[in-house]
């Protein structure tokens, strides 16, 4: 297992969509221990997941393995071309492409949301309707057999 330590998303935020269709980042995720440069992804959750582009680097390494008419490296191929790289300007926000936006049914409010490795981006009257029960810390490591 490894000790190394990475930036957890953490906690949930709610925040607007500018007319340029920009969205503050907290700032407890762009601390020095996180990423500067993301990419946004649509997502069946009907959200946008957001990773750091790490996370992306790593998924490349594991698509050069495959052949290059891999139905699996086929699909990482498309999921490339809905991707949106993503810096933040010098307020700390990133622009979402109206596209990826609409997709997702984001309107002005929103919520993001950590999960850890990543966060997502809901429409806020979405979230709010969601079932997001709390876990206990021995929920969580229960669930996952520690």
């Amino acid at each position: 297992m490894s000790t190394e330590v990475r930036a957890s998303y953490t906690d949930s935020f709610g925040h607007a969509f500018d007319a340029k269709g920009r969205i503050t980042v907290p700032a407890e995720w762009r601390q020095p221990s996180f990423e500067a440069s993301l990419f946004v992804l649509p997502s069946s959750d009907k959200c946008l997941k957001v990773y750091p582009a790490s996370w992306l680097g790593r998924l490349q390494e594991d698509v050069s393995r495959l052949k290059s008419a891999d139905k699996k490296r086929k699909g990482v191929e498309d999921l490339a071309t809905t991707a949106q790289s993503a810096t933040f300007d010098t307020q700390g926000r990133i622009m979402v492409k109206e596209k990826l936006r609409e997709g997702a049914g984001l309107k002005k409010n929103a919520v993001l949301v950590g999960r850890l490795d990543h966060f997502q981006i809901w429409d806020k009257a979405v979230w709010e309707k969601k079932d997001t029960a709390r876990m206990t810390v021995e929920e969580a490591l229960s669930a996952i057999g520690l």
